[in-house]
């Protein structure tokens, strides 16, 4: 059952005396209080952005705990040098995290994976992020789930700001600012579990704008500290481009490629493709977006990077364009859940961004994607690590 209010219920002892109070004898002042239940903003934090790079409390690559620094240099640079402007380009000294995630169950090559993964942007000295991003998985072992949850539960407590709402900035780091209270048991926990020792993949999202918008999508997998290039989905061992050529109206976003499996959403990745589909051509690609938004039809090594990454500003351009409403689709294809999944930040109404978790300049960006993913990963966790 998730525990609504206050992060935690405080016991209170008896000091009436009437009939309804109980004895004094009859209340254990060294009775453990009851642990907080999890909600979406525990497990995927949405960290505020650093006043700069040199803020008190951001973890950057060069931070370490007991597995090493986050971020060696020598992965970094295993980033492929594309034709990028300085100004939106990846830059190893002003990388912070700009959320963290934790995730019990990852489908990935040999079955559930427990994980904590770092987004990572560069931060400008004004307090704002480039439109570029580095995504780090850090393996864990099966016995450090079970005390990483009891921490998550721990750390509740210390954000009384957190209430049991929508996906968004995490309110006990907006509240308390990153060297807070909060933010230090979650940069301990961080540091304690996640390091090169464990770092397994780094997925990158660069955006390299030249006469119009365009970024590359790719990464590299890491096992015994040798690097080799992802296979995607769709894509093989290689990048997947997207351009947004600038309109007066509508967008386009092209894809290179442009694959069709698992799911084939082109005909609504243009507004002129979608103008030219049928009805049922429409309906077809908008169910493909949903069924990509759905953990629970695929993992996300089962999909092409940026699918994901164009699949909620599509969607809600089909709804205002054409009426197309994905809640009247078949029930099978959306994910659902009793959680609250309303969509937080300005990503619907910013066809400039295709940041999944984290920001645009400073505009928060949350993908359906990832509220969806938060929501099943809450009702894993809870399920697998009841409160005691």
């Amino acid at each position: 059952m998730r525990i609504s209010g206050i992060a935690f219920a405080l016991l209170l002892a008896a000091c009436s005396s009437t009939a309804e109070s109980p004895p004094a004898a009859e209340v254990d002042a060294a009775a453990p209080l009851a642990l907080p239940a999890l909600g979406l903003n525990d497990v995927s934090v949405l960290v505020p952005i650093p006043a700069s790079p040199a803020a008190p409390g951001a973890l950057g690559p060069t931070d370490a705990g007991a597995k090493g620094v986050l971020l060696p240099e020598d992965v970094y640079d295993k980033v492929p040098k594309f034709g990028v402007k300085p100004a939106q380009g990846l830059d190893y000294a002003r990388m912070r995290a700009v959320a963290i995630r934790f995730d019990g169950c990852f489908p990935g090559k040999d079955g559930c994976e427990a994980q904590i993964r770092v987004v990572m942007q560069p931060i400008t000295d004004a307090g704002a992020t480039l439109d570029s991003a580095l995504h780090l998985f850090y393996r864990l072992d099966e016995s450090e789930l079970g005390p990483v949850v009891a921490e998550l539960r721990r750390l509740r407590t210390l954000a009384p700001e957190v209430r049991d709402a929508p996906l968004d900035v995490h309110a006990g780091l907006a509240a308390q600012g990153l060297d807070g209270a909060y933010g230090k048991g979650l940069r301990e926990l961080v540091l304690k579990h996640a390091g090169e020792q464990n770092l397994t993949r780094m997925t990158f999202f660069l955006r390299a704008p030249p006469r119009q918008e365009e970024w590359f999508f790719g990464g590299v997998e890491r096992a015994g500290g040798q690097t080799q290039v992802m296979n995607i989905v769709g894509v093989g061992k290689a990048n997947q481009r997207v351009d947004r050529p600038i309109a007066a109206e509508g967008y386009t976003y092209q894809l290179t490629p442009a694959p069709k499996i698992p799911e084939d959403m082109n005909a609504l990745l243009s507004t002129e493709a979608a103008k030219a589909a049928t009805p049922e051509a429409r309906a077809a690609a908008l169910s493909a977006l949903v069924r990509i938004e759905n953990p629970e039809k695929y993992g996300p090594d089962a999909l092409s990077c940026a699918g994901c990454h164009v699949a909620t500003f599509v969607r809600e351009a089909t709804r205002a364009s054409f009426g197309l409403d994905a809640t009247k689709l078949p029930a099978s294809d959306a994910f659902k859940s009793a959680r609250d999944l309303t969509l937080k930040g300005e990503a619907i109404t910013t066809p400039s961004s295709l940041r999944a978790f984290g920001y645009f300049d400073a505009k928060v960006m949350i993908s359906n994607r990832v509220v969806n993913e938060s929501a099943a990963v809450v009702d894993d966790l809870e399920k697998r690590f009841p409160r005691k």
